[in-house]
């Protein structure tokens, strides 16, 4: 239009050139800090692998049990008997309580208990004077469930279901010894801790 006069550089906007530009500050340190942190996680990483290295696992705890041997020597030294414990017993069986249990009105009785894997747990009890009352405490009243031979010998089976306890008795005497193999596993670990009974060396 005639005498007017339009100012372009109002109106229209030039992007700066390149080298116009300011330059984003720099974030200083920013590598060396993140570098110096992966090295630091590394470091406790490797701390924590070594520490849990040196902390042994309870499912991989080589228990040596107690000596099984000595104690029934030295039982069959006082008490002038020829106990019997499982020889030989199973590497993954743990001799746990081993010892001559006196109770009132009870007789003298050689327990030797074993932990089986599994929270299994089965021990064989012997007396030289054994009594009904005996039989009913070492089986905890157990129930009657028939018979079972092991190596010729005949064994009565009792069963608690309250507690689930098998109990094995035997029907003649062990060296002179009455017997019972008792605790919580199979039938057939409980034969087979029957079958391996062998009388304790006295010397």
């Amino acid at each position: 239009m005639d005498g007017v006069t339009v100012d372009e550089t109002a109106t229209q906007q030039h992007p700066q050139e390149p080298g116009t530009q300011q330059p984003a500050p720099k974030r200083r340190g920013m590598r060396g800090n993140a570098k110096s942190m992966i090295i630091s996680m590394l470091v406790v990483m490797l701390g924590v692998i070594g520490w849990n290295a040196l902390i042994p696992r309870v499912n991989k705890i080589d228990r040596e049990g107690v000596d099984v041997a000595a104690i029934a020597r030295e039982t069959n030294i006082s008490l002038k008997w020829q106990v019997s414990y499982p020889q030989p017993a199973p590497k993954e069986w743990i001799p746990a309580n081993v010892r001559v249990i006196r109770f009132q009105n009870q007789p003298p009785t050689w327990q030797a208990g074993y932990d089986l894997p599994d929270s299994k747990y089965i021990a064989v009890q012997q007396t030289a004077e054994p009594t009904e009352m005996w039989v009913k405490h070492q089986t905890n009243y157990a129930e009657p469930q028939g018979t079972v031979q092991v190596d010729g010998a005949e064994w009565t089976k009792l069963y608690r279901s309250s507690n689930k306890q098998s109990s094995l008795v035997r029907k003649d005497p062990l060296n002179g010894l009455s017997t019972i193999v008792t605790g919580r596993g199979e039938w057939s670990e409980l034969q087979k801790f029957a079958s391996l009974l062998k009388p304790a060396k006295t010397s």
